[in-house]
């Protein structure tokens, strides 16, 4: 009678247990900051085209996604929100992934979910470890979002990434052009520096650096120029330019050629732009090949340096 009596009373325990501990709706509620912008969140998170990226499992139909045996359909999406249901063994969970400001240039993205249906009772505790297990992939879904929105190549196509200057003194050439210079042109003029420089005993420090900026139709402003290892006396046409040590440069490394590179140059402006980041300078391309040597632009390989406050 009394092992009757104890299983009785474990199992009346336990009732109460789950009565007074356990949810009566089962629930999702999941957050996670990412370094990101509210125009890539915005991109990626409310537009089917940009889940299509970033969703680590398989797409199934319109709107339809699957993730390890879990069901995702989205209903509606909105400026700041994703409203989905999330279907799980025998749950169907209805909420909203959404994003707000979080610290300075990171975002939380919020995943708020409940099943309005399975509130049964006796259901509790089976419903209960069956969303725990939908929780853990939804935090997995999340964490792979993370790892896709703090990747600069898949918002912008390129690893754009922040560094410090180190080459203080520029030996600098700036004329204007009827047309874009040539490679025979541009190469002439880094020649006339190099010239300069060794006939001061200046050496040079770094590649040469290249900005063109058509001005007008028929107008293009072009400066060369050279970084050399300490100050001299400039000849006609050339000054000298003198960099802040350790100034904040927005860095790409692109390989290819000039479409490439201009492709690359308008993408770190949109990330300027979505980042709300300040340009107090040009910016260059740092000449890592020597194209007049390799022929084959695809090999060319540029770093492009943008000047932030």
């Amino acid at each position: 009678m009394k092992k009757i009596f104890f299983i009785v009373l474990t199992i009346i325990v336990v009732i109460v247990t789950a009565y007074i501990l356990l949810p009566e709706k089962p629930a999702i509620a999941l957050e996670l900051s990412i370094d990101t912008s509210d125009v890539i969140a915005a991109k990626f998170l409310t537009t089917e085209s940009g889940w299509d990226k970033w969703w680590p499992g398989t797409k199934t139909g319109d709107r339809q996604y699957n993730f390890k045996g879990t069901k995702i359909s989205i209903d509606k999406m909105t400026n700041s929100s994703t409203y989905l249901k999330l279907k799980k063994d025998n749950l169907t969970f209805s909420g909203e992934i959404s994003y707000f400001a979080d610290a300075e240039g990171s975002f939380k993205f919020k995943w708020d979910a409940v099943d309005k249906n399975n509130t049964r009772f006796l259901s509790r505790i089976t419903n209960y470890f069956k969303t725990r297990d939908a929780e853990n992939q939804v935090a997995e879904i999340l964490l792979n979002l993370k790892r896709f929105l703090e990747d600069e190549r898949n918002a912008y196509g390129y690893r754009i990434y922040l560094n410090h200057a180190k080459d203080t003194v520029l030996l600098v050439s700036a004329n204007t052009y009827p047309e874009y210079p040539s490679l025979q042109a541009t190469y002439g003029i880094i020649k006339m520096l190099q010239q300069q420089a060794a006939g001061q005993d200046a050496k040079q420090t770094n590649f040469p650096m290249l900005n063109v900026i058509q001005t007008d139709e028929h107008e293009y402003q072009v400066n060369v120029a050279l970084p050399i290892n300490k100050k001299i006396t400039p000849f006609q046409q050339t000054s000298i330019n003198n960099i802040p040590k350790g100034g904040n440069l927005l860095v790409a490394d692109v390989r290819g050629g000039q479409n490439t590179v201009n492709n690359a140059l308008a993408q770190i402006k949109i990330y300027m732009k979505d980042h709300r980041l300040v340009s107090p300078a040009m910016p260059f391309q740092s000449l890592v090949t020597d194209r007049l040597a390799q022929k084959d632009t695809s090999k060319w390989i540029t770093k492009i340096y943008y000047p932030i406050l």
